[in-house]
């Protein structure tokens, strides 16, 4: 499966969550930290729109974040492969949606 990976691209990244609402997404820091990998649910709240008096236009990937998104997690886990030797790809699963392994 195709995996996406978003940088300096919100409007980009804001339209494949809307075409992908059952997908997954995993926020990294823009100088990849493998103890910052999160993953979350394409339709999570957090990572879909910009919080009052937090953010603005651009934080999503265009500045310190990108973002990864897959239709499935197998194929997020891939792709992670490439980055880091962690057993678990995932530096933490976000509380808010609890994604789930397939």
């Amino acid at each position: 499966m195709t995996v996406w990976h978003f940088v300096d691209d919100d409007a980009g990244y804001l339209d494949w969550l809307k075409q992908h609402p059952f997908g997954f997404v995993v926020n990294l820091r823009r100088s990849f930290d493998p103890d910052y990998v999160v993953l979350h649910c394409a339709s999570c709240v957090s990572i879909q729109r910009y919080p009052k008096m937090k953010s603005e236009p651009g934080g999503f990937t265009e500045r310190g974040y990108t973002k990864l998104c897959g239709e499935s997690l197998g194929s997020l886990e891939q792709e992670l492969e490439r980055f880091t030797t962690r057993p678990e790809p995932f530096s933490k699963r976000c509380s808010l949606c609890m994604p789930k392994s397939e």
